[in-house]
């Protein structure tokens, strides 16, 4: 059962910007380019994006990127440190690790 709809939101479009909700309305088979945006704007305003081109899983998944990189930065750090510590002196060690820290 659909509730009666008693406020209106009017706001002006480039042509272009008009093409791509059009578009995308299109896309998502809604009833009308109107539908499409309350349901759009809906969604934003519940934290589930706009569309499912929305860059939030693309940063999610760089964000993990970045977090596994820091990890195997420090598994690479702590492999240098155990083998440099077995076979140099502790000033060279010290100055590979300081590089490495700031890397």
């Amino acid at each position: 059962m659909f509730k009666t709809r008693t406020r209106m939101i009017s706001f002006r479009l480039s042509e272009e910007e008009y093409e791509r909700v059009r578009d995308m309305s299109l896309m998502e088979d809604a009833r009308s380019v109107s539908d499409y945006a309350r349901s759009a704007l809906c969604r934003l305003h519940q934290g589930n994006g706009i569309s499912p081109d929305s860059e939030a899983p693309r940063v999610d998944g760089l964000e993990g990127a970045v977090k596994q990189l820091r990890a195997d930065l420090l598994q690479l750090r702590q492999l240098i440190e155990h083998v440099l510590g077995r076979s140099q002196g502790g000033a060279e060690r010290s100055d590979l690790t300081q590089k490495i820290s700031t890397a």
